[in-house]
């Protein structure tokens, strides 16, 4: 089963680029799990289906009530804000230091990222 992980940030445009970012170093290191640009305000829709969440640095403040409402996910802040390829990294560094959980399976996911997604 896949990893599902959600890339946070206020209005979902920071991180649709830092999404992007995320899944070419994921592509590139043969790992590819599922990332999601969302808004804070649409995580109660995703809740379900998130095993990480990365919360980019300006909303990182909203940790505990992200933790709060997914309880069933790993929920990270970004110490390195913006949208380039250091914020990416630092991503791709944290998600690799998350073990898998029950619900996420292996590491390696059996299918590409999907186009369709939201922001993405």
């Amino acid at each position: 089963m896949t990893r599902t992980v959600a890339v946070v940030c206020g209005s979902g445009v920071s991180s649709t680029f830092l999404a992007r970012g995320l899944r070419s170093l994921l592509s590139a290191r043969g790992l590819f799990w599922h990332v999601l640009p969302l808004a804070l305000d649409e995580l109660d829709d995703r809740a379900d289906e998130l095993d990480v969440v990365l919360l980019g640095q300006h909303v990182s403040a909203e940790l505990a009530a992200v933790s709060a409402l997914l309880p069933g996910a790993v929920v990270v802040p970004l110490s390195v804000g913006g949208i380039d390829e250091p914020a990416a990294r630092e991503a791709l560094e944290l998600l690799q230091g998350i073990p898998p959980t029950e619900t996420s399976g292996d590491a390696v996911a059996a299918s590409a990222p999907h186009e369709g997604d939201p922001h993405g």
